[in-house]
């Protein structure tokens, strides 16, 4: 699959989506996500006994092996029919290369951010889904592929805060920074939440999308004239509904009240071609989602 760039100018109010099949259920897959899609072949599979299921196997592709999940066992979802051609969906995101197995490929959507429904809170603690959208009269559910990927590989959601930094917390007077969060996804907020709470972190606002962060930011400090701005850090995801992350930077960086915030993107997505954007809408950092010590020393500067 070849992918286009899918950032108009200095964000987007739209979202690309390829829908697959498992079994004959569709399911979305966010486009920027996705590096390739071949066909199942089985003699490229090695079985690992004693693996949970879920896990098909090792991949070889592309002169390496990367990890094979299959998505109608994940799901728990009955193969009704024998399908004589299957894919494998190969993903990239959080540094690292995965696939996915389904029954077959749909085609891709492009869709105003409006129309995508949120998944209910009651769900958010064990979904494999972030949400659905309403393609051709049907009803598609968003896979969670963050949240999936941790249920076998839980090191690829976020790191663990080494020591080096959870003794630097005596030193940093870490409670005093405000730090504002957006990410939509419910399983990487509350990891990230919980691991900067875990390294002294205590003023965390997190919002489920760009919108409410941008509404508290203009609530709180603009045209306030008792405003300190200077330890206000806005933490972003990117790929976002209501407002995603790179037009809540740049909404944020050329308000005139709001400008000196210290915006950092911290995404799943950040590749060479991403910090150039990111750039460009002058964001202060850049940092890919498993980081998070990182994203702690870069904090620590601000306190």
């Amino acid at each position: 699959m070849n992918k286009q760039d899918t950032t108009f100018g200095t964000g987007t109010k739209e979202m690309e989506l390829l829908t697959i099949l498992v079994d004959d259920q569709l399911f979305g897959v966010n486009v920027d996500k996705v590096q390739s899609i071949v066909m199942y072949d089985p003699e490229l599979v090695t079985s690992l006994p004693g693996t949970q299921s879920g896990i098909s196997g090792m991949l070889l592709y592309r002169n390496r092996t990367i990890p094979l999940l299959d998505l109608s066992q994940i799901l728990d979802i009955d193969i009704k029919q024998k399908f004589d051609k299957e894919i494998i969906v190969v993903t990239e995101f959080n540094k690292t290369i995965n696939s996915f197995k389904a029954q077959g490929v749909n085609r891709i959507y492009r869709l105003p951010w409006k129309e995508f429904i949120p998944l209910d809170h009651l769900f958010e603690d064990n979904s494999f889904f972030t949400g659905s959208v309403n393609v051709d009269d049907t009803q598609v559910l968003i896979l969670d592929l963050e949240h999936i990927l941790a249920e076998f590989f839980p090191e690829t959601l976020i790191e663990q805060i080494s020591q080096e930094n959870l003794d630097q917390a005596t030193f940093v007077q870490r409670e005093n920074l405000e730090i504002v969060f957006a990410e939509d996804s419910p399983t990487m907020r509350k990891a990230v939440v919980k691991q900067l709470q875990t390294a002294g972190f205590q003023n965390i606002k997190p919002f489920v999308n760009g919108g409410q962060a941008l509404d508290h930011l203009i609530q709180k400090y603009k045209n306030n004239s008792d405003r300190n701005i200077k330890n206000v850090v806005l933490i972003s995801d990117i790929d976002m509904p209501v407002l995603d992350g790179l037009t809540l930077c740049h909404q944020v960086k050329t308000d005139p009240d709001l400008k000196d915030i210290y915006v950092v993107m911290f995404s799943s997505l950040i590749n060479e071609q991403m910090i150039t954007k990111c750039n460009k809408i002058n964001a202060d950092f850049c940092i890919n989602k498993p980081e998070i010590n990182r994203l702690i020393n870069i904090l620590d500067k601000r306190c």
